[in-house]
């Protein structure tokens, strides 16, 4: 959640599924006025209609073609989901915030066979079925999407996954990236050439929890920290712990 002036913006709320879950926010992020999902996986989008009938009827929610299809066929009101598209700039508050063309990152085999080979599917069948339905349901359809986000001076880049599209320009020099650290067998060796083309003053890593086993693990940051230390020592990296709150500062 991004907020400037008292109004919020939220980006791909998604809970942790598993026995351990504590009660989902919904009533406390109904609180954002406007919500805006970066691409239509079910780990970006499935919780929206829940959090909506939490708020006051006034939430927005902003998404590509294929995420809104689902929203609505999961039961949002389609008057409350708006359909963007890449270079849509919005104006809500003190903020502007533009879309720009993602890219999904893409699986490599050394993950994919660690995931399939993992014991753990055992303990996870049930979970394993539901994520399967999920998965279909909620497609990514090639429309990833990334957002600039301005206000009062500051710049945020966000992506909803660890990738960028080859031919498209994006804002760099920025003061935050948030950027998902998942997706690849050896993810700090994906991620160096995004900030790198990027140039950041600070990142910002989510997304590297185990948030619904066993298709995901928990990716460690240790080594990327290190190497951030040592090689782009300017460059501030914000890793919050697992299941801990944090709030700071652009």
């Amino acid at each position: 959640m991004l907020e400037q002036d008292g109004t919020k913006l939220l980006f791909d709320p998604f809970f942790v599924r598993g026995k351990k879950t504590r009660r989902p926010p919904f009533k406390e992020l109904s609180a954002a006025g406007n919500i805006f999902v970066t691409h239509g996986h079910f780990d970006h989008i499935i919780d929206i209609p829940a959090l909506l009938e939490f708020g006051d009827g006034k939430t927005e929610v902003w998404c590509t073609a294929a995420p809104r299809k689902t929203l609505i066929s999961l039961g949002a009101q389609q008057a409350r989901i708006h359909e963007i598209e890449p270079q849509d700039t919005l104006n809500i508050g003190p903020f502007t915030v533009t879309v720009y063309k993602g890219r999904h990152v893409r699986f490599d085999m050394a993950l994919i066979l660690k995931t399939l080979v993992n014991p753990r599917i055992l303990f996870h069948l049930k979970a394993l079925g539901r994520i399967v339905r999920d998965n279909k349901l909620c497609d990514e359809a090639g429309e990833t999407v990334i957002y600039s986000v301005s206000a009062s001076g500051k710049s945020v880049l966000l992506l909803g996954s660890m990738d960028l599209d080859d031919d498209t320009e994006y804002p760099a020099g920025l003061d935050l990236l948030v950027v998902p650290f998942q997706g690849r067998s050896v993810p700090a060796k994906h991620l160096l050439p995004i900030i790198d083309r990027l140039s950041p003053k600070k990142v910002f890593l989510d997304h590297f929890d185990d948030a619904f086993p066993p298709i995901t693990t928990l990716a460690d940051p240790a080594k990327f920290l290190d190497l951030m230390r040592t090689e782009r020592p300017q460059i501030t990296v914000i890793c919050p712990q697992p299941g801990a709150e944090w709030s700071g500062e652009v």
